[in-house]
């Protein structure tokens, strides 16, 4: 079946699909969302909570985050289960709607299993990137995730069919030449000049090099993701956006708890000796009901934020959906004004 949401015309490899008022709205609404997970997710991890020691602990699970964001994405599920028994219900008496039912592909085992490849993508990417976080400044890592929209624009062009204009070939390599001088930017910085009679300091690049090569892998793998996305719901498998997301978030709170959690366990780390002590941040949560607040208001907009992100690229393109990243820091930046920061949540 598929959802409510109709698809705007143009089969795959057609180019890019109009952007309509709705289709703006969409954009728009998901930028908000996205905006608000970031300040959602900054402030809950400035908050202090009593931990298993007894001491008042900042709270930073590096886990926790992502199982919340792949929770999040579940309540797509009844999203979808809801639309369709709706669907199904106007369809008794509507036989043009039953027709359309009929000649949509079937949701089988291998479809659910194919919507659970975009959860492995995002893991790996948030994994990848955060590791490079560690080697490069916070600005150099943002504007290099900038490389997105490149990764997606070669995909489209070569793995989707789908041909870019020569205007969208020149904002395509402006961005990539951005790209490249921030990459670059690291290893130019001159090193100070060493007093007489001492030895000139060796060059140690490796840290930075180690960053970005982690960075721009990580958004290689966002990219994936985005482009998989735009393939499922548009290719044979017509796979409906609530049922898209819904099943990455199932597979990514499995992953998420079955996989990485318990490794979590029992990698050295700096949260009571390992990367996260699942005890610890439980324990963290029952203590403080800023945490709670906080944690359930990213969940309600990660869930926002993500079925916004997968409706811009099932109505406009994957191009779009990295676009919508990118817009993320200018409002992020927005908001930290004088005139708009009493108003966040603190």
């Amino acid at each position: 079946g598929s959802s409510a949401t109709t698809r705007p015309e143009g089969p795959m490899g057609a180019g890019e699909k109009p952007c309509t008022g709705q289709a703006s709205a969409v954009f728009v609404i998901g930028l908000v969302a996205g905006t608000g997970c970031v300040i959602f997710s900054k402030t809950l991890f400035e908050l202090k909570s009593e931990g298993l020691n007894g001491e008042l602990l900042p709270f930073k699970p590096q886990v926790f985050q992502s199982w919340l964001m792949f929770f999040g994405m579940l309540f797509a599920l009844p999203m979808y289960l809801g639309t369709e028994w709706l669907r199904a219900r106007k369809a008794r008496h509507d036989p043009a709607l039953k027709a359309a039912m009929d000649a949509e592909p079937p949701v089988t085992v291998k479809t659910l299993l194919m919507l659970g490849l975009p959860a492995v993508f995002d893991l790996l990417s948030v994994l990848l990137m955060v590791a490079g976080l560690m080697h490069i400044s916070a600005s150099i890592w943002m504007l290099l995730r900038g490389g997105g929209i490149v990764f997606v624009a070669l995909m489209k062009q070569f793995a989707l069919g789908d041909r870019l204009t020569p205007a969208m070939w020149w904002g395509v390599g402006f961005i990539a030449l951005a790209v490249t001088m921030v990459g670059l930017s690291p290893m130019l910085a001159e090193a100070p000049a060493p007093s007489e009679g001492d030895a000139a300091p060796a060059a140690d690049s490796s840290g930075p090099l180690a960053g970005i090569a982690l960075t721009i892998a990580g958004t290689f793998c966002q990219s994936l993701q985005y482009v998989y996305e735009e393939k499922v719901m548009a290719g044979d498998v017509q796979a409906p956006p609530w049922l898209l997301i819904g099943m990455e978030g199932f597979f990514g709170t499995l992953l998420c708890t079955l996989v990485v959690y318990p490794i979590a366990q029992i990698a050295p780390g700096p949260d009571h000796g390992v990367v996260e002590s699942l005890p610890n941040t439980l324990l963290q949560i029952e203590h403080s009901q800023a945490i709670q607040q906080m944690a359930l208001g990213f969940c309600v907009l990660v869930f926002i934020l993500n079925s916004f992100s997968v409706l811009v690229t099932f109505m406009l393109s994957s191009v779009w959906h990295a676009i919508l990243d990118n817009f993320r820091p200018i409002t992020i930046w927005m908001c930290k004004s004088p005139h708009l920061s009493p108003y966040l949540p603190t």
